[in-house]
């Protein structure tokens, strides 16, 4: 099922970045493994968002699509583990996509308003920071390491 996370739920000062932000902006990342579908009707909108997004998750492929149409045939022809909408586009929330989404299986479903995205302040990466911590998911262990875990945690008497 897949985690909903708000642009709302994040304290997103409109000050000057605070030094948490300039260093967590600063720390090298890889989210090449992540891919992200953003669905947004406006095509500006889209496509700075777009850019957002890219640039906040390093290495990731990022696409986006204007229709419910394309996101359906996008979500069940390609694997994803993030998604990316605007609820306050109308229809939105009741959507079929987003019914589909709630169920996709390890992913996360990230509700932002996507309107600032058109203003170039927005794309300052420090002052947006604390938006990347929206898309940080963790993913789930494949049986391999759950197994490697669970050997490094067992307790061993012959340890004590």
């Amino acid at each position: 099922m897949a985690d909903m996370i708000d642009d709302e739920e994040l304290n997103v000062s409109e000050e000057k970045p605070n030094e948490d932000n300039i260093e967590s902006a600063m720390k090298p990342r890889d989210y090449s493994l992540r891919r992200v579908l953003l669905w947004e009707p406006d095509e500006n909108r889209r496509n700075c968002a777009i850019e957002v997004i890219s640039g906040l998750l390093t290495g990731a492929f990022v696409d986006g699509v204007g229709t419910e149409e394309e996101a359906l045939q996008k979500l069940d022809e390609e694997l994803w583990d993030t998604f990316v909408v605007d609820f306050y586009n109308e229809g939105c929330s009741e959507s079929e996509f987003i019914k589909k989404v709630n169920n996709y299986p390890n992913s996360i479903l990230v509700a932002l308003n996507l309107a600032p995205f058109t203003l170039p302040e927005e794309r300052n990466r420090y002052k947006i920071e604390p938006l990347r911590k929206l898309f940080e998911i963790e993913k789930p262990k494949s049986e391999e390491e759950m197994a490697e875990s669970s050997d490094d945690d067992s307790f061993d008497e012959d340890d004590s």
